[in-house]
């Protein structure tokens, strides 16, 4: 673990490291009935940072292939946090220090 030194910087830990904050996301499932689902992921200031359905663009319907972010192998089922939470980080939506619990 890196030391604090006198100057109230971090040893080892780069200086945007430094000022990261842990992000405290929150995946809001808005629909998830009748083979429709619908969600959302919010940050620590309730703002929606990321948005995702199974609604087909052209028709508006249940897409027959199902949730994408599950078909491409991002997440195990719609409320797979951990999956999101990684799909997040790679976009670079999320921080190395986000967390994301799910609701509804």
């Amino acid at each position: 673990m890196a030391k604090p030194m006198a100057t109230g910087k971090t040893s080892g830990v780069s200086k945007f490291e430094q000022h990261q904050f842990r992000q405290e996301l929150v995946l809001v499932v808005d629909l998830d009935e009748r083979g429709w689902f619908k969600a959302h992921v919010d940050n620590q200031n309730s703002k929606t940072v990321f948005e995702f359905s199974n609604e087909d663009e052209e028709t508006g319907l249940p897409s027959e292939e199902g949730l994408w972010l599950v078909e491409d192998g991002f997440m195990k089922h719609g409320r797979d946090a951990a999956g999101l939470l990684d799909y997040l980080m790679s976009l670079g939506i999320a921080n190395s220090r986000a967390t994301l619990r799910v609701e509804g």
